[in-house]
């Protein structure tokens, strides 16, 4: 197989079970990070609004500006658009043409976005937005805020039922084979705990049932306390 064109006179052999395993593959992750600041001639903007910039440029970025996980990108392709104030200055015929075109924006703004470095290449895995406090959060950073709660609740409400699926388990062997004492309405004092009687009450019944063992019921006490 050709590797780069270095080995015009040899040859390189390589095992398909190798390959097909992915042996010699490597993931390598690369961070950038780019800051919207307070500047002299005014605020830097995260936008997507870009002057002089085409929408074959824009189409990995979100309304915001920002680019979206799962984008396939390449060298010099924009991963987060920001302009910058700039100052006053004699036009150009070009900055001129700009101006009749865009609006005043584009000439009071240069762009200094945050593009793919020279060879580098890759798919976006993941975007953080980061804002200080007192300051108005854009879209997207509301939007990953609101995922990250969401995630968070998802895991909260899984963590919930594994807890109460254990503690059910446990209340189950715990009582089963047992003699109650007392019990939620229509359980029979004397009686003995079995799947049947179980089933026919809900996981919060089990709660109120009340053995005749006192050690057994002392470990009922206990793995309440522990919910």
């Amino acid at each position: 197989m050709p590797w780069n064109g270095y080995n015009f006179e040899d040859s390189i052999l390589i095992s398909e079970r190798i390959v097909s395993e992915d042996v010699f593959t490597s993931i390598h992750i690369e961070e950038f990070e780019v800051m919207a600041r307070d500047t002299k001639l005014g605020q830097e903007d995260i936008t997507r609004d870009i002057p002089n910039v085409g929408e074959e440029a824009l189409k990995n970025l979100d309304e915001a500006g920002i680019v979206y996980i799962g984008a396939e990108v390449k060298a010099g392709d924009i991963l987060v658009g920001k302009v910058t104030p700039k100052g006053e200055s004699p036009m150009t015929p070009e900055e001129k043409l700009l101006r009749a075109i865009f609006g005043e924006k584009a000439s009071d703004v240069r762009d200094t976005s945050l593009r793919v470095p020279p060879g580098v290449t890759g798919t976006i895995v993941e975007v953080r937005v980061f804002s200080r406090r007192g300051v108005d959060k854009d879209e997207r950073a509301i939007a990953i805020e609101r995922l990250e709660i969401e995630r968070l609740a998802k895991d909260r409400d899984d963590e919930r039922v594994i807890l109460e699926r254990s503690f059910n388990g446990r209340l189950k062997e715990l009582l089963l084979g047992q003699t109650i004492a007392s019990g939620p309405r229509g359980v029979k004092a004397g009686a003995i705990v079995d799947t049947e009687t179980l089933a026919g009450l809900t996981p919060g019944q089990w709660r109120q049932i009340a053995v005749s063992d006192d050690k057994v019921l002392d470990d009922l006490e206990a793995l309440k306390k522990q919910m």
